[in-house]
């Protein structure tokens, strides 16, 4: 697995975080789309884009570094509100952009990987992309709370289903 690259994490997330302003970015959210966004570019390129790997954990496919990166991040790039939904319901977390993620640490490829995803998942909510993550080989081909291998990402189709075979 490459090493991580602090850089394109952290604008990723700042990326993510400046495109999603319709109040459905959360930490779940924020997981899968670096999930979508590292597998998909794998199964293109033969690489990831964050360098992190992800372990099969019950709410989907979570990046490694993630929760690191966030916390690293808080406060000086990203801001995590709280945000009522409606009584009975527990406060929905939305990431927040403090600064402008810098394009010139990606490639072009990256860049319209990143805009793809944004764009694709913008209006799902973190759980329906949980649940798409839980339809694809990556996630269903690893035991509980292993890494997953990225070369799975050769074997989903587009619509997160396990390719037929």
């Amino acid at each position: 697995m490459a090493r991580i690259n602090e850089k394109k994490y952290k604008n990723a997330i700042l990326f993510f975080a400046h495109k999603i302003r319709n109040g459905t970015l959360g930490k779940l959210k924020l997981m899968k789309l670096l999930y979508f966004l590292d597998f998909d570019f794998f199964e293109k390129y033969g690489r990831s884009v964050t360098g992190d790997e992800y372990l099969r954990f019950e709410n989907g496919p979570v990046p490694r570094q993630a929760e690191k990166m966030i916390k690293k991040m808080l406060g000086r790039e990203i801001k995590i509100n709280n945000r009522k939904v409606a009584a009975g319901y527990n406060d929905q977390q939305h990431i927040e952009p403090l600064t402008d993620f810098d394009v010139d640490v990606f490639s072009r490829e990256e860049l319209l990987m990143l805009e793809e995803t944004a764009n694709k998942w913008e209006k799902f909510s973190g759980a329906e992309m949980k649940s798409a993550s839980h339809g694809e080989a990556p996630w269903i081909a690893t035991k509980p709370n292993d890494v997953i291998d990225y070369n799975l990402a050769y074997y989903r189709n587009k619509y997160g289903e396990m390719a037929k075979v």
